[in-house]
């Protein structure tokens, strides 16, 4: 029921933007909502669509119905970041992302008007709808046992990037399974209930098709064990093996 109204919600805006020539949002949606979005592509043909998360590896996005070539003019996504830190960092304890994400619906707000929620050490950043940013830098005071300063900053998203534990593989073939069975450090059986069960997430949508070949850069989720991008290959291995690096996020 909530998918269908979700859905509903969608096709307004597509319209809206089709008939009055405007750039119509929605609000974020998560992994399973995109992956509704896609199948049912067709039935936005009058609108064209992108996402964003406000940056490069979001798992939820906004849509942004309307196209720039069709209009003569672009709008930015109306995406904020806020950095939330500790006021005394020395004494400040780390948070789960839990913490931050009970701390943000203590405020009253709805899940659906944020998007990831990035923890960096004792820090983290808020992506939100650019319209409830200044409501939550004002009333975001506390989160667990500390206090906390909110502000809208730019995503240091290089520096998250480098973040990466490289792990080597070798692989007969960079099909999906066999990917996510090494990363995983289980055998090809035991991670078909994984695809099967719609955990693995590829490029943004669910992939269901196990024996789908990865291409360097694909990115890459696995629920419960985490994500991923494919990196470069390194050459064969002895036994005729593709020796390739893959990069978790931490």
């Amino acid at each position: 029921m909530e998918e269908e109204l979700i859905l509903k919600r969608l096709l307004d805006l597509s319209k809206r933007s089709y008939n009055n020539n405007t750039f119509e949002f929605s609000d974020f949606l998560t992994i399973q909502e995109q992956d509704e979005l896609a199948v049912r592509k067709k039935d936005f043909a009058g609108s064209r669509f992108e996402l964003s998360g406000g940056y490069e590896l979001a798992e939820r996005r906004m849509v942004r119905f309307g196209n720039e070539e069709e209009f003569g003019y672009s709008v930015d996504f109306p995406i904020s970041c806020i950095e939330i830190s500790p006021i005394s960092e020395k004494f400040a304890s780390t948070c789960t992302h839990r913490d931050f994400l009970g701390a943000l619906m203590s405020l009253g707000l709805e899940r659906r008007i944020f998007g990831d929620i990035i923890v960096k050490d004792k820090k983290a950043y808020l992506f939100c709808e650019e319209r409830f940013a200044s409501f939550v830098c004002d009333n975001l005071v506390s989160v667990g046992r500390n206090q906390v300063h909110c502000e809208i900053c730019t995503f240091p998203e290089e520096n998250v990037k480098k973040e990466r534990e490289k792990i080597a593989i070798q692989v007969n073939s960079l099909r999906a399974d066999a990917v996510a069975a090494k990363v995983c450090k289980l055998s090809r059986g035991a991670v078909l209930p994984l695809f099967a069960q719609k955990h693995v997430i590829l490029n943004g949508q669910t992939l269901e098709n196990k024996d789908k070949n990865l291409k360097e850069g694909d990115i890459f989720s696995i629920r419960g064990y985490g994500k991923y991008v494919v990196g470069e290959s390194t050459g064969l291995s002895k036994k005729g093996k593709e020796n390739v690096n893959i990069y978790k996020y931490m």
